[in-house]
């Protein structure tokens, strides 16, 4: 799927305990199609469920409370790390902060 880099869940985490799914467009499409509810997953995209969908949940919560000023700036600013380090590129980024589900 896409570009495929190692994802670590946590920055002290070692290298080679994490993912190597990237969230990109496909992932995105199949999200999307889903409305973020991995029970609406067709079996033959059942495989992209899983930690990069929790990923985008949890960054999809975080783009949130951002958009209705709930956070810090510091906050904010580790979510912009967040969101470049698992995501393909930045049309990804961009396309993931416009989803509305």
């Amino acid at each position: 799927m896409g570009l495929e880099r190692e994802l670590r869940l946590h920055p002290v985490q070692p290298k080679g305990a994490g993912l190597s799914l990237m969230i990109d467009h496909a992932f995105l499409d199949v999200y999307e199609a889903a409305a973020g509810d991995p029970d609406r997953v067709s079996a033959e995209n059942n495989g992209l469920v899983g930690a990069a969908w929790t990923i985008a949940d949890e960054l999809l919560q975080d783009l949130h409370m951002i958009k209705f000023g709930y956070t810090t700036e510091g906050y904010d600013r580790h979510v912009e790390r967040r969101l470049k380090e698992v995501c393909a590129d930045e049309s990804v980024v961009e396309r993931l902060k416009g989803l509305r589900l």
